[in-house]
């Protein structure tokens, strides 16, 4: 006899997914001619057949492996439904959804005796959708993924198929005989405190927390042309600000200063937003202390004023405290004398004024507490933290 040499028509009819009967896994079709090493046909002739799965490529990991008994036709030619076959394995249970690819290998045992030999392996390039399907229903849909030669080498696609793209990064639509592209927009997830929060006037960014029943800013504001200490700030219509040192590297690092004037944008009204972001305001005095005890200081501590109060809301409001809010030490200006303080205090406006004074906090990184303090005229340099 003849030694045998190929087995010619590998793969196919890969998309010709059906479940035989019901509750029956699914199967899919696979098609050959049986030929001797002289190229004649194997006719009417009951032969072995070995289909292995493997993963990512040719020599990858078998995931399944099965063996059939059939018997060829005048013209060498048999048919097997694969799935079907004797397998310790169930096919449905193969990861189709890995996202890696998958080889098929077959193997013939031309006596039937058991001995297979190799006969070629190939790439599936169609997706066995309907295991595909099977497996992801129970969970969430999820579209298959192909390439532009794997679409093209799907045989008769069902009308309404959709696959996604990876070579365009699209989705295609099969219907009336056409396919059709369609491309993808981003959805963007609304936005909530604790997510980043970009100030539209200048396109920085800032993060945010959730702090009470507010959210602020995590970080000072840096908002505006920064202008030297001496030249001062002025009610101009132009917003400026005070560099550490008239330093742009500490504004970056610690944010802005601005008298009071300046952060109100020049208004004396409580709670307005004064240079803050469209949405947001400069914080109250009461705001203040709503967050304060909303961190554990009692609210007798809480209205004390021109004191250091509380027990540990300023370590809580301090660079990597509990509170997230992660003050920043940045120092202060101060009329006829400069800058001071940096890396030791932070002092933050509020939108209560007191007089020709206003009230502040004050954060020292040597102090567990918090100061509450309106001793300070509004032509000091201090930092701004914006609240919604």
């Amino acid at each position: 006899m003849n030694t045998i040499k190929l087995l010619t028509g590998l793969i196919g009819c890969l998309v010709s997914l059906h479940p035989v009967y019901p509750q029956a896994p699914y199967l899919f079709n696979y098609q050959a001619i049986a030929r001797y090493s002289n190229g004649s046909p194997m006719t009417d002739k009951t032969i072995g057949i070995r289909i292995t799965i493997r993963e990512s490529n040719i020599n990858g990991i078998a995931v399944y492996r099965e063996t059939h008994e059939v018997t060829t036709n005048e013209f060498g030619l048999f048919t097997l439904a694969l799935g079907s076959g004797e397998s310790e394995q169930a096919l449905v249970n193969v990861d189709w959804n890995s996202g890696n690819n998958k080889w098929i290998q077959v193997e013939l045992d031309a006596e039937n005796s058991g001995e297979y030999t190799p006969m070629g392996s190939s790439q599936l390039l169609s997706v066995p959708f309907a295991l595909y399907a099977n497996q992801s229903r129970s969970s969430q849909t999820i579209i298959p993924l192909m390439t532009e030669t794997e679409r093209l080498a799907v045989e008769d696609p069902a009308e309404g198929m959709i696959i996604f793209n990876t070579t365009s990064n699209c989705l295609n639509v099969h219907r009336n005989g056409i396919w059709y592209q369609v491309g993808l927009t981003e959805i963007t997830r609304p936005w909530q405190c604790g997510m980043p929060f970009t100030d539209e006037r200048d396109g920085q960014t800032y993060n945010t927390v959730r702090i009470g029943n507010l959210c602020w800013m995590a970080e000072n504001l840096n908002l505006g042309q920064a202008v030297s200490f001496s030249q001062g700030q002025l009610d101009n219509g132009i917003i400026e600000k005070y560099y550490y040192e008239n330093n742009s590297a500490y504004g970056e690092q610690y944010g802005a200063l601005y008298t009071w004037d300046e952060a109100m944008n020049y208004t004396t009204l409580k709670g307005s937003q004064g240079i803050c972001p469209p949405g947001w305001h400069i914080p109250t005095d009461t705001e203040w202390q709503e967050m304060e005890i909303s961190l554990g200081m009692s609210e007798s501590e809480a209205v004390k004023s021109n004191t250091w109060r509380g027990t540990d809301q300023g370590t809580q409001l301090g660079p990597g405290g509990s509170s997230g809010y992660n003050a920043l030490y940045s120092g202060r200006s101060v009329p006829g004398f400069g800058f001071t303080g940096l890396t030791s205090y932070e002092y933050i406006w509020t939108s209560n004024e007191f007089n020709e004074l206003a009230w502040r906090r004050c954060l020292d990184q040597a102090s567990p507490k918090v100061g509450r303090y309106n001793t300070f005229p509004k032509t000091y340099g201090m930092s701004v933290r914006c609240v919604r």
